[in-house]
């Protein structure tokens, strides 16, 4: 299996910390947020990957060097239109997808070992961060907007098994109201049309890294974890 990952952003509500460097080289420990999800998909035995660099792309270039498959996307317009970078690398009936600025301790065996589509969420006491997900009988049954109500659900966790057909559906996405090609209005046209997007929960710890709060959070799993 082939993975693609979004390394593209550029983490403005870190400002303080990241010193004008991507978001996903803000640093749990002793590693990057890129370099943990690299280990982890090592881990899972997967060793074809691209990455998608856009801000100081040179920078992720530098430290993870030609272990991987690089490519640009040139404008910062959604995460669909990141994944769409990286067309002509999947070759294969399906990919994995994960955004690389995130953290988690969730290894991903009993993810991957599932048959795609599969999109992983993880269950939070306040959605309105992040908008939500309907989950149905363990799929994914619809996506809803953030909403300035504070409640518990499933959120997208960023990691996905998709079907290479999947880039078809991104070239029909329309820009969102953030002027951007979502990956999730892609995945609700998909169920729109009849797929079926298996729900994956999650296990330990998971957080989206947007806040210096976030990276202290990490830190502290990670010292207690001992993830290596």
């Amino acid at each position: 299996m082939k993975a693609v990952v979004l390394a593209a952003g550029l983490g403005k509500r870190l400002a303080s910390i990241t010193s004008d460097k991507p978001k996903v080289l803000v640093r749990i420990g002793d590693k990057s947020l890129l370099e943990h999800n690299l280990v982890k998909l090592h881990n899972l035995g997967i060793t074809q990957i691209a990455v998608v660099v856009g801000y100081r792309g040179e920078m992720v270039r530098e430290i993870v060097g030609d272990a991987v498959t690089y490519y640009e996307q040139k404008e910062r317009l959604g995460t669909a239109h990141a994944f769409m970078q990286a067309r002509e690398f999947v070759d294969e009936p399906f990919f994995l997808g994960i955004n690389g600025d995130m953290f988690f301790t969730d290894p991903l065996t009993n993810f991957i070992s599932l048959k795609p589509p599969v999109i992983a969420v993880y269950h939070v006491e306040d959605t309105s961060r992040y908008g939500r997900f309907e989950i149905q009988g363990g799929r994914v049954a619809s996506i809803k907007e953030k909403v300035a109500e504070a409640r518990p659900g499933f959120i997208n966790a960023g990691v996905y098994l998709f079907p290479k057909e999947i880039f078809q559906y991104i070239e029909k996405t329309p820009l969102s109201l953030r002027k951007e090609f979502e990956v999730t209005d892609t995945i609700q046209m998909m169920i729109d049309e009849g797929w079926e997007f298996k729900a994956y929960e999650l296990k330990g710890f998971w957080k989206d890294i947007a806040y210096p709060a976030d990276i202290e959070e990490a830190q502290k799993v990670l010292s207690q974890a001992n993830i290596k």
